[in-house]
């Protein structure tokens, strides 16, 4: 963790009786509004797995709040997307019936559908996300305040969609058009009331404080997306930051610079939107607000490409602040490359922590990347980590010890009740002001790697690679592990991007010695055949970035969402990977 401000609190090992009771209050209070404002949709009123709540609520009433939020606790059991799938299902009929989807899981129709990154590689689930109005003061000052702001920023973030959703009145009249995209364009978009119909009078407007034109946040094709921001941002000397959903999206926009130098530097000398594939529908818009500038274009030739000197962006943007993305867990380890670009005067700040299905914490010290703090106005809720998924087994805020993992349970304003999430968290302790916990994340339930002899949990697949992380074995930048069934026993397998050191033929020992120092038991395995040392594949530069292009493409979402999961089960996938190796340990 970096050296934090003396004046930043620490958090507190465990709860005082008085945040204690600040802590069940706000708990209390968020549950009773979600529960009041949901119970008479169509999702609550008809689900089964809702049925005996149902029947409770009806003897005991919901005036007495107490009453209630124990019928809550007693009696909601922990619900699976399979609860839900009948529901959502809805909005593919035809036509769309304002009869059956309004109402279906809040009040009203929803903003947007949006759909799951399926990072393990399953099929996307389908989420509606509805417009609220915030009741809940926040206890730290959002990252993305324009406070300290002074020249433009960009935000790399997709506001495109795949489809619209017409829902029809009996009468056949369209009463709202309903787009279906991904979750951090549609929190943007429902933050700024952005609705779809007015998207054409957008088009040519630069927002304002923005660096780039609202258009160009409607590509969809990967790499055109990141090229025409990139574009936009290195005309403007004077930019000031960078949001960006994941960390490795910038090395990706990098990369494409790198690739396309004198192509993007001879654009701004002309005044010309290059022709790239995918942008037919936003190159008018585009341009309107692009002008020539050779005495930029002569500066970036002067400076070089991105990967041509340290420090690259702060010469490009001398009056650049920071770079806001999630940089933890697997994301971290391209922080170094990040860094090295970046330049040592431009801030990493993270962006919270949250999900598709809710937004949960925020990051509880500003320069630790790792570290939040629940601050949300969904419900949260827990389980231990090893307890059996059942809704007696499930914890309160007030309930958790610092050092145990747990996993998240939400209860959200758009009608999930108790749907557990798979993330895995591990709590720190509790924040002074107001008790709200404070955690790190420790990765996905479902990814992991089942041997006879172990379970490898996705949180010991990355501590394992970051234990050998260095300049002199392996500098890991990306990665992804498969179950390598090549030769038998089978084992842990590696593609790695990253660069090799000297001493880069002892990794597979080394991350064995890593696995060893987590359980005994890969030891025993070893020395009774029962597993072989892991294996490690470096495949060339760019290979994830054109994984997250070649999985946005197929299907048909636009930048920033596509994570390379930790465990890869998807063979086309893996094979495609193989296809890439260069060289193995």
């Amino acid at each position: 963790m970096s050296q934090l401000d003396p004046a930043t609190p620490v958090p507190c090992s465990s709860l005082t009786t008085e945040l204690r009771a600040l802590l069940t209050e706000r708990t209390d209070r968020l549950l009773l509004r979600i529960i009041r404002a949901n119970f008479s949709t169509k999702f609550a009123s008809q689900a089964p797995s809702l049925a005996i709540f149902r029947d409770v609520v009806a003897a005991h009433g919901t005036e007495v709040d107490g009453t209630l939020l124990q019928d809550f606790r007693n009696h909601v059991a922990l619900m699976d997307y399979e609860s839900y799938k009948p529901f959502v299902a809805r909005f593919n009929e035809q036509p769309c019936k304002e009869s059956e989807v309004e109402n279906l899981f809040s009040p009203g129709l929803p903003f947007s559908l949006v759909g799951s990154s399926a990072t393990s590689g399953n099929a996307p689930k389908m989420f509606a996300k509805y417009r609220h109005i915030a009741k809940e003061a926040p206890t730290r000052r959002s990252v993305y305040s324009r406070r300290d702001v002074k020249g433009p920023e960009d935000r790399v973030i997709y506001y495109g969609y795949k489809e619209l959703k017409e829902v029809e009145r009996a009468s056949g009249e369209v009463v709202k058009r309903i787009p279906v995209g991904i979750s951090s364009g549609a929190m943007v978009r429902m933050r700024a009331g952005w609705s779809v119909d007015d998207d054409e009078s957008r088009m040519s407007v630069i927002m304002p404080g923005q660096a780039a034109p609202w258009a160009a946040s409607m590509i969809t094709r990967h790499q055109s997306f990141l090229t025409i921001h990139a574009l936009f941002c290195l005309a403007s000397r004077d930019l000031d930051r960078w949001i960006m959903t994941f960390a490795p999206v910038f090395m990706d926009i990098m990369r494409h610079v790198d690739d396309e130098w004198e192509m993007l530097v001879t654009c701004i000398e002309d005044g010309t939107i290059p022709g790239l594939e995918g942008i037919d529908h936003v190159r008018a818009h585009l341009q309107v607000h692009f002008r020539a500038n050779p005495g930029r274009a002569t500066e970036l030739r002067e400076i070089g490409s991105p990967f041509s000197c340290a420090g690259w962006a702060a010469r490009v943007w001398p009056k650049m602040r920071m770079l806001i993305a999630i940089c933890s867990g697997p994301f971290a380890f391209v922080l170094p490359k990040v860094r090295s670009v970046l330049g040592p005067t431009i801030a990493i700040r993270s962006a919270g922590y949250g999900a598709t299905e809710a937004r949960i914490a925020v990051s509880y010290y500003t320069v630790d990347l790792d570290t939040y703090v629940l601050q949300t106005e969904d419900v949260i809720e827990f389980l231990d980590a090893a307890a059996e998924e059942i809704h007696e087994n499930i914890l309160q805020p007030w309930d958790l010890e610092a050092g145990k993992q747990y996993q998240i349970v939400v209860t959200t304003r758009d009608g999930l009740w108790r749907y557990p999430l798979g993330d895995i968290i591990e709590i720190v302790g509790f924040d002074t002001n107001g008790g709200s916990p404070v955690f790190k994340c420790s990765g996905r339930k479902s990814l992991s790697i089942r041997f006879p002899h172990v379970l490898i949990s996705d949180s010991d697949l990355v501590a394992a690679i970051q234990a050998i992380s260095s300049e002199d074995i392996i500098q890991v930048h990306e990665f992804t592990v498969v179950v390598d069934d090549r030769e038998l026993p089978t084992t842990v397998g590696y593609f790695v991007e990253g660069s090799l050191g000297s001493k880069s033929h002892l990794a597979p020992q080394k991350l064995f010695d890593a696995f060893v120092a987590m359980n005994a038991a890969h030891q025993r395995a070893l020395d009774n055949d029962r597993i072989r040392l892991p294996t490690i594949r470096i495949v060339k530069p760019g290979t994830f970035m054109e994984y997250r292009l070649r999985k946005g493409e197929k299907l048909n979402i636009g930048a920033g969402q596509i994570k390379v999961p930790v465990v890869l089960s998807e063979s086309a996938s893996k094979e495609w990977l193989e296809e890439r190796v260069v060289q193995e340990l």
